[in-house]
C-alpha cells in the first residue's frame, strides 16, 4: 500500500520539491502510516506551509518583525530539542556533539572539514551545506537564517548549558563557509 500525499503534496505532482522524502508503511504499528523525515525533508515541508504566512504577517507588521517572530519560535523550539536530548542522555559532551552533527546532513551532500577538536571544543567550516541548497532551490532563501542557522546556537545550550557556538559567517547570509566554532566552558 502506497501512501502519496503528505500535506498535499506528492512526488508523482510535485517532481523534485520533496525529493527524498521516504514515506513507509510500517505494519508493526498497527497498520498505521509512519513518516521517517530527515531534518532537511521536514524544512522543506515546514518551509513550504510556513512561508506565505510569514508573508502575510509581514504585509501587517513588516518583515523584520515578522522574522524575528520565526526566529525567536525556531531558536526556542531548538533550545528545548537540546534539553529533550539532555534529559534522555544527560549532557552531552563533544563527542557526542559530533555524533549529533554527522546526521544534520542526512538526505543531502553536507561538506565540511574538520579544522580541531579536543575534549573541550570541535570547529568546522561547512563548505556545502543541504539546507542552504533546498531554501535556494524553493527561492526561499531569505527565511534561511531565521529557519535553520539560528538553531545551532541555542541548540548547543539545551544539549549542555556549557557548550557554546561562536560563528561569524554563514552561507545562508552569502559567505564562502559556515564557521562552527563549539567550546565546553566550565561555567555553567
Amino acid at each position: 500500500m502506497a501512501f502519496t500525499a503528505l500535506f498535499g503534496y506528492s512526488r508523482r505532482t510535485t517532481p523534485g520539491l520533496l525529493s527524498g522524502v521516504r514515506i513507509r508503511w510500517c505494519e508493526e504499528h498497527g497498520g498505521r502510516n509512519e513518516t521517517e523525515l530527515n531534518r532537511i525533508e521536514k524544512r522543506t515541508i515546514e518551509m513550504l506551509a510556513v512561508a506565505p504566512i510569514v508573508r502575510a504577517m509581514a504585509q501587517r507588521i513588516g518583515w523584520d518583525e515578522a522574522m524575528a517572530i520565526v526566529q525567536e519560535v525556531n531558536e526556542r523550539e531548538a533550545h528545548e530539542r537540546g534539553c529533550a536530548q539532555a534529559r534522555k542522555a544527560g549532557p552531552g559532551g563533544i563527542d557526542d556533539l559530533v555524533t549529533e552533527v554527522a546526521g544534520w546532513g542526512e538526505g543531502g551532500v553536507w561538506e565540511m572539514k574538520v579544522l580541531g577538536r579536543s575534549a573541550t571544543s570541535y570547529h568546522f567550516d561547512v563548505t556545502r551545506c543541504p539546507y542552504h541548497e533546498r531554501y535556494r532551490e524553493l527561492g526561499l532563501e531569505e527565511f534561511g537564517v531565521a529557519m535553520s542557522c539560528c538553531r545551532d546556537a541555542p541548540h548547543a545550550r539545551g544539549f549542555n548549558p556549557g557548550l557554546v557556538l561562536k560563528r561569524t559567517t554563514t552561507l545562508m547570509e552569502g559567505g564562502d563557509r559556515c564557521d562552527f566554532r563549539y567550546e565546553l566552558t566550565a561555567d555553567v
